[in-house]
């Protein structure tokens, strides 16, 4: 499956710049999806149904050579919010609110020089 959540291109493209190890670069893509995560936070909308949140299921996980942000057990709700979905009964829809999305398209470039800035710094630079 690919990889396409921004922050494996962004290193892509710095990759192609620098030679960066496998540890300095997972350090890197795991600082940047702190980041991420502390810009995301207030953005994310809370629910008036039950007592779970997203912003209570949100982390940071390394799996292997793989950083990812994640909505664990409330992953299903992401979706639905960030993109809508049908009201139950077929009468409308709920309007995606685009959290998510809009803070990338926001830090993206703050993210971009974080991790070129990081590396850098690793490397000796």
């Amino acid at each position: 499956m690919a990889n396409n959540n921004g922050f494996a291109d962004a290193l892509k493209d710095i990759n192609t710049l620098i030679k960066v190890d496998k540890q300095v670069e997972l350090d890197v893509l795991e600082q940047a999806a702190d980041y991420f995560v502390k810009k995301l936070k207030p953005h994310i909308p809370k629910t008036n149904r039950n007592k779970k949140h997203l912003i209570d299921n949100l982390r940071v996980v390394v799996k292997g050579d793989r950083v990812s942000v994640e909505f664990r057990d409330a992953a299903w709700y992401w979706f639905l919010a960030e993109h809508g979905h049908k009201k139950s009964g077929g009468r409308g829809r709920v309007k995606g609110q685009h959290f998510v999305r809009n803070t990338f398209d926001r830090e993206g470039d703050k993210i971009t020089e974080i991790m070129a800035n990081k590396i850098i710094k690793k490397m000796g630079g």
